[in-house]
């Protein structure tokens, strides 16, 4: 799947109720984290300041996650669970470009939607740039991920006749996810001027365009 990532990592306890209580803390801490991140950014945002978000100390958030970079690795896995669960719904039945496309408006849907960890990678995406490799790492992983899920559903619909079979598969893949993230960079930059459903069409208006098949003349 293009999102599938490992399971919540939640630290063992002992008991229903404290596992539960466990559980619900960390969701809590990530739900501020995210919330944080958007607002302000992953340098502008320390532990103590999640803590404080999330009604938590920081002694239970150092606990939590132990540094930045644990936490970040945390937010990476909740979002991409975020997006697995949501691609399982709303691509179930579809197949080959119309499950491709399908996966375009559900990844800017959920940037711009209500949960913050729909569009905080996008934010640490941005930032992992021009920070170590380390930290880019968990992000090129997604991206490879996506771009492979993307790879397969343009040759489904190669299979199926729906796409020109000289498409170029791993640079369209590679297109597309520039233009996703570049739709999701202008949402949370310029929102008053960025016009989600307007975008989305001309998207999908463009990728269709080049994935159609060719007409012999």
């Amino acid at each position: 799947h293009p999102f599938s990532g490992r399971g919540p990592c939640e630290q063992p306890v002992r008991g229903v109720d404290r596992k539960g209580t466990a559980a619900e803390s960390e969701r809590r801490l990530l739900q501020a984290s995210a919330e944080l991140i958007v607002e302000r950014g992953l340098e502008l945002t320390s532990l103590a300041d999640i803590g404080r978000r999330a009604g938590a100390s920081h002694a239970a958030v150092n606990h939590r996650f132990g540094s930045k970079d644990e936490l970040v690795d945390r937010l990476i896995e909740e979002a991409v669970e975020l997006y697995a669960v949501t691609a399982r719904q709303r691509l179930r039945g579809l197949s080959g470009s119309d499950a491709l496309m399908e996966l375009c408006t559900m990844y800017l849907d959920l940037v711009d939607g209500p949960d913050p960890l729909g569009r905080v990678h996008v934010v640490l995406w941005s930032e992992a740039v021009a920070h170590t490799a380390e930290r880019r790492a968990a992000h090129l992983d997604w991206d490879r991920r996506l771009r492979d899920f993307i790879e397969t559903l343009l040759e489904d619909a190669i299979a199926e006749g729906s796409v020109d079979p000289q498409l170029p598969v791993a640079a369209t893949a590679i297109s597309i996810v520039g233009s996703l993230r570049g739709i999701a960079m202008q949402l949370l930059l310029d929102s008053d001027q960025t016009d989600l459903r307007t975008a989305q069409v001309a998207l999908d208006l463009m990728v269709r365009d080049a994935l159609r098949p060719s007409v012999a003349g």
